[in-house]
């Protein structure tokens, strides 16, 4: 019976595409968890601007001035905006790095294609 002459390439490039495969797991994983932190940053926030209105609505009310402490709402919005523009910046990052990976898997598994069978 004859080996097959690419059989260890075969082999080393099965290797690879799993390796390929794990580093896309471990990358969908930290995404999640990187997802998760913010969006617990960002709840932890809000609601620590809630908390600062209900403090600027008290001393309005006791100076009798409307919008006299309005800082915070302008703070808030802010930071939704600079919170929303990290998450999609990530979200572009992790999808780049996401499709970088699935070429890579691919072009191996043509190339482990591509051999032949002796």
């Amino acid at each position: 019976m004859t080996r097959d002459k690419n059989a260890d390439k075969r082999l080393e490039f099965n290797r690879k595409i799993a390796s390929k495969e794990q580093e896309s797991d471990e990358l969908h994983l930290e995404e999640r968890k990187t997802q998760n932190r913010i969006e617990n940053f960002e709840a932890v926030m809000m609601k620590s601007f809630r908390n600062l209105q209900a403090i600027e609505e008290e001393l309005n009310r006791r100076s009798h001035i409307q919008g006299a402490y309005d800082e915070t709402a302008q703070k808030q919005r802010y930071m939704s905006n600079v919170i929303s523009q990290q998450k999609e910046g990530l979200k572009q990052v992790y999808q780049q790095r996401s499709l970088k990976l699935e070429d890579e898997r691919e072009q191996l598994q043509k190339e482990r294609d591509s051999l032949s069978w002796d």
